[in-house]
């Protein structure tokens, strides 16, 4: 499922039960995408800057929520909420002043009493419902922008 396909440049996105994200770290010479499976290789990434930008930083911490939750949920079950939380804190700590990291952990936090069973799918909504809110932000953002660029220029945000 890849709901940014129309997306000219995706940082991050969720695609066949795992991260997809663009290796900032390789641009512009190369266009790298790494396929991340599960919470650890997403706080990897994150702790070694190959996702750059609060708001990327935020989604891409939503999604590793995603992951560690499925990896909870496989060994302890019904304890998946203790499980999850060394996964959570190696995230937290993987860019320790980045803010939207932090608030994207939070909001997804604030979903679990709510989920009852398996927690991928009801934290898959959420962290998908953050990546909507940020593109729709950035797209009100370019065109909020684009009365005031002629058009002889383009603009990367």
């Amino acid at each position: 499922m890849n709901a940014f396909a129309n997306e000219a440049v995706c940082a991050v996105r969720w695609d066949e039960g795992g991260v997809v994200m663009l290796d900032q770290r390789a641009l512009p010479q190369q266009e790298i995408y790494l396929e991340l499976h599960h919470a650890a290789a997403v706080t990897a990434a994150i702790r070694d800057m190959a996702v750059r930008g609060a708001p990327a930083i935020g989604v891409s911490a939503a999604y590793g929520v995603v992951l560690a939750a499925r990896e909870a949920w496989a060994s302890a079950g019904e304890s998946w909420r203790d499980a999850i939380a060394p996964a959570l804190t190696a995230l937290a700590d993987a860019r320790p002043t980045a803010i939207n990291l932090h608030w994207a952990i939070e909001r997804m936090r604030a979903t679990f009493h709510a989920i009852d069973g398996n927690p991928e799918p009801d934290l898959l909504a959420e962290a998908l419902a953050i990546h909507h809110e940020d593109v729709a932000a950035n797209q009100a953002m370019a065109r909020a922008g684009a009365a005031r660029i002629g058009t002889e220029c383009a603009v990367l945000t």
